[in-house]
């Protein structure tokens, strides 16, 4: 059975809109990105953030349907028209790239000056001498 969809949306006094998001696709605890664009004619409202998957009622639930409350912006809606919703429910991976100068030196010493150049290089340091189960990366030369 797909649980995931929009259950219901909400306008308050002010025309600002809530959309409940329901999924199951991913774990408890997980940061996800959570994107919601409705429509009505021509109105039309649009929400980005990143959330976090809520921790189930009971542990022994750790299947339950997840909801999040995705606030869009005031919009003018029609009560008595239907609404189309489509929502994206992501994963997100956040990574931390650290400047390298030695790749930085190395492009350098091979295009010079260029005015076209690169400025900077960042790199992602742990991929670099780094095994499965090291608590910590090699040192930065």
């Amino acid at each position: 059975m797909d649980v995931t969809h929009v259950t219901i949306i909400e306008q308050r006094t002010d025309n600002t809109l809530v959309a409940s998001v329901q999924t199951e696709s991913f774990m408890p605890g997980q940061e996800v990105e959570v994107s919601v664009y409705l429509t009505q004619g021509e109105a039309y409202a649009a929400h980005y953030e990143k959330k976090r998957i809520p921790f189930p009622d009971h542990p022994s639930n750790s299947r339950q349907t997840a909801v999040l409350q995705v606030e869009l912006p005031a919009t003018e809606l029609d009560a008595a028209q239907p609404v189309t919703v489509v929502t994206r429910v992501a994963e997100v991976w956040p990574t931390v790239l650290l400047q390298d100068n030695r790749a930085m030196a190395q492009y350098e010493a091979v295009d010079g000056n260029s005015d076209q150049g690169l400025r900077a290089i960042w790199k992602y340091s742990d991929s670099e001498g780094k095994v499965p189960g090291d608590p910590e990366s090699p040192p930065q030369e």
